[in-house]
C-alpha cells in the first residue's frame, strides 16, 4: 500500500489551528491518515519547531452514500508556523 497526500496546509500560524471538510470518500473505503510537519519561520527563531496535532473529526454519510471527514491541525509551536500536508493509505473492502 502506498501513502498519499489528500491535502495540504500551507501556513498555519504559531500556536493556531486550521481545519478542513474533505468529501472523497466511497461507501466502502477504509482509511487510515497521518501527519507530516514541516517548520515554518518566526522573527527571531533561529530553530523554528516543527510540532502539530492532526485529529480525524467528524464522519458523515451524504445521501449518495459517500463519506465525508472533518480535519484538524494544531500548530503546538509557539514562535513560528508550520506546514502540515495529511497523508492517507486507503483499503476498499
Amino acid at each position: 500500500m502506498t501513502a498519499f497526500r489528500v491535502y495540504r496546509f500551507d501556513y498555519i500560524a504559531p500556536n493556531a489551528s486550521a481545519s478542513v471538510y474533505l468529501h472523497p470518500y466511497g461507501d466502502r473505503e477504509a482509511v487510515a491518515q497521518s501527519a507530516v510537519v514541516y517548520a515554518g519561520s518566526g522573527a527571531g527563531v533561529p530553530n523554528p519547531k516543527g510540532d502539530a496535532t492532526l485529529t480525524v473529526g467528524r464522519a458523515t454519510r451524504h445521501v449518495d452514500g459517500t463519506i465525508a471527514r472533518t480535519f484538524h491541525v494544531q500548530n503546538h509551536a509557539p514562535f513560528n508556523s508550520c506546514t502540515v500536508d495529511v497523508l492517507e493509505i486507503a483499503e476498499t473492502f
